[in-house]
């Protein structure tokens, strides 16, 4: 029944968008795994996909695993976690000792794109009372997006400001699973994905979570849509969020449904309850026809989204509007397909 209950969550959170994270949950392995890993080696050997940056040992952990200084929790989903040990205690070179574990997307997150992405954290009982203490996330525990492989003989903590952190008023504690869950809006093109322990060039004395800790169910996937936005997250400045279901007449500004005008008004009673927001509205087309008059379509477009936002009570304080005509596609112009989403209004946290 667990297992039923997790794929219908699941389903329900990824209907509009493919998961980019392979073998997210870590359930494909490629033997039967009882305790602790002994190299960085022998976990890249044991489980598909994931890979150890550093010479450290980061474990898998199935239901055969026994280990008496542990006592792991069952998995969020399916049977199988990933295990990361992170220590206070300095090593005889004077730094930290944190493991962490990458892996490469499926796909690359691009510019212009936002990304909804998830993962699930508890930490495991140990037979060191020292260790077997709840604590608060910090803000360099989480998920570091990278654009190249991380590959180091270095054991300890790994360099990086994750652009997914925890709330720091997160309590991760033995009881139950904890979910961490942002939207991302990435710069440039990132490939790579690191969950672990990091710390801040320079910083030779880093706030460390000290336990052992589990970590199952990461998700990243692209947010596809307003629709699906999670309307319980914040969003961070920087984030684009498609519009796809507002139409227009083609080469028109005047809406072309009833759907449409739903949409609006409830982006109008999403800004209306998250009051802190300021927005821009972007108008953007595809290649076809010439460049001047896409730029003019482009902003009048946007402009008339606006206005009809501050009609539904939306403060002129907080909108903007601009057009980008065809300079920004997010797909082919060369296909149909392509064109269609290049066709587009969306809406931009700006503050």
């Amino acid at each position: 029944m667990r297992l039923t209950i997790f794929f219908i969550l699941y389903f329900n959170s990824v209907i509009f968008s493919q998961n980019l994270v392979p073998n997210s949950s870590f359930e494909e392995i490629n033997d039967t795994i009882y305790g602790f890993m002994d190299s960085s080696s022998e976990f890249n050997a044991k489980i598909k996909d994931w890979k150890v940056p550093n010479t450290a040992t980061p474990d898998v952990i199935t239901p055969e695993f026994e280990e008496g200084y542990l006592d792991p929790p069952l998995a969020h989903s399916g049977l199988n976690t990933i295990g990361m040990k992170c220590s206070r205690h300095r090593w005889e070179d004077g730094l930290y000792w944190s493991e962490c574990i990458g892996v490469k997307l499926t796909d690359t997150l691009m510019p212009n794109h936002t990304y909804y992405v998830e993962y699930w954290i508890r930490r495991s009982d140990c037979a060191d009372s020292s260790r077997d203490m709840n604590e608060f996330i910090n803000e360099n525990f989480g998920i570091l997006f990278t654009s190249e492989a991380i590959k180091t003989s270095d054991p300890n903590m790994l360099l990086g400001s994750p652009q997914i952190r925890g709330d720091t008023k997160l309590y991760i504690t033995n009881k139950k699973w904890v979910k961490v869950s942002k939207y991302f809006t990435p710069l440039i093109e990132y490939n790579f994905l690191y969950i672990g322990q990091f710390r801040e060039e320079g910083d030779n004395d880093p706030i460390i979570i000290d336990s052992y800790y589990v970590i199952d169910d990461v998700l990243v996937t692209e947010l596809t849509d307003f629709e699906v936005l999670d309307k319980g997250i914040v969003l961070p400045v920087g984030s684009i969020i498609p519009l796809n279901h507002v139409h227009f007449i083609s080469g028109t500004t005047k809406l072309s449904d009833r759907k449409s005008h739903g949409v609006l008004k409830d982006l109008a009673n999403y800004l209306k309850s998250n009051l802190s927001i300021r927005i821009r509205i972007n108008g953007h087309t595809d290649s076809v026809g010439r460049k001047e008059t896409n730029q003019l379509l482009s902003e009048n477009r946007a402009e008339i989204v606006t206005q009809i936002l501050i009609k539904k009570g939306i403060s002129s304080n907080r909108i903007e509007w601009k057009g980008f005509g065809e300079d920004n596609p997010i797909a082919d112009n060369n296909t149909k397909k392509g064109r269609l989403k290049n066709r587009r209004v969306e809406f931009e946290v700006i503050k």
